[in-house]
């Protein structure tokens, strides 16, 4: 009887571990992906001489966390509370995209090649929305067993590493060189992981 509790308890565990690795990815992604995006507003008031679009930073936070509040509860619902959580996971996600569009429009900077590092910027920011959403289990998926729908081929490590790489690329704009290094993702600390059940890439 023993043998069989314990056999039965670390299924459980093993089953809540899949189920919940989604939101474990889902947290790592917004951690990298979300001061990305408030870096560029950074170096657009650097660029302008002007002071940091805070409203729109505070934004952008705000939408971040909503998104892995909302990912949580999904992720815990019942089956008859599970459909109208998703719905509101998925704006959430539609609301931090509409975020991105709003950083590019005022990403507007006079000096070219600190206009050229912000729209590469940007462009690999961009791309951190399919990451978000490959991993959200289909709002169908009301059966108790959300997980992960697929391992997606993402890294936020190695995201972290090409977006540091296109941060710290001279622009020969003395003010934006000065400050970009100190804007750098650390691809080893806790808040940047992998999308595989949060451990570091090595």
């Amino acid at each position: 009887m023993k043998k069989v509790l314990v056999v039965a308890l670390t299924l459980a565990i093993f089953c809540i571990a899949c189920s919940t690795a989604w939101v474990t990815a889902l947290d790592s992604i917004l951690a990298a992906a979300a001061p990305a995006l408030i870096n560029i507003l950074q170096i657009v008031a650097v660029a302008n001489g002007q002071p940091v679009n805070g409203n729109l930073a505070a934004k952008i936070n705000a939408d971040a966390t909503v998104i892995k509040t909302l990912a949580a509860d999904f992720a815990s619902a019942s089956s008859g509370s599970a459909p109208g959580v998703c719905q509101e996971l998925q704006a959430a996600v539609s609301a931090y995209q509409a975020d991105q569009q709003l950083v590019l429009q005022v990403a507007q900077v006079s000096d070219s090649n600190t206009q050229t590092k912000i729209t590469l910027l940007a462009d690999l920011v961009a791309g951190t929305v399919n990451a978000i959403t490959a991993v959200i289990p289909s709002c169908q998926d009301t059966g108790g067993t959300r997980s992960l729908r697929t391992a997606p081929p993402y890294s936020v490590s190695t995201f972290a590493d090409h977006y540091n790489s296109i941060l710290v690329a001279k622009t020969g704009n003395a003010a934006v060189d000065a400050v970009t290094p100190k804007l750098k993702l650390h691809r080893h600390s806790k808040l940047i992981r992998s999308v595989t059940f949060g451990r570091p890439q090595r």
